[in-house]
């Protein structure tokens, strides 16, 4: 009977034992995908202060506003139209040097 009581408690220790090593080895592998996925996190804000740090973002920024640099010539370029045009009057238009639009920083 004793015999039986101490096996029964080896083999319920042991249970718990590969029961907890499961348990861990599972929140392990999700610490690992939270560490990963923050180390994406990381490497994008990284980018940001450096984008940020070197006047890049502000540029971008600008550009998007529809701003150039001072020695810069902007172009604006129209999508073709479905309608027949003369084509003489359009080249010579596009042409014109005064047609293009230059713009500062603010």
């Amino acid at each position: 009977m004793v015999l039986a009581l101490l096996a029964g408690w080896i083999v319920w220790a042991f249970a718990q034992e590969l029961y907890l090593s499961y348990q861990l080895s599972h929140q392990a592998g999700e610490v690992r995908s939270q560490n990963a996925a923050l180390q994406l996190a990381n490497d994008g804000y990284r980018r940001d202060i450096a984008a940020v740090s070197s006047g890049g973002a502000a540029e971008e920024e600008a550009r998007l506003n529809g701003y150039s640099r001072p020695d810069e010539k902007l172009y604006l370029v129209n999508p073709p139209s479905s309608q027949p045009a003369h084509s003489s009057s359009r080249a010579a238009s596009a042409s014109v040097p005064g047609t293009a639009q230059s713009q500062a920083h603010p």
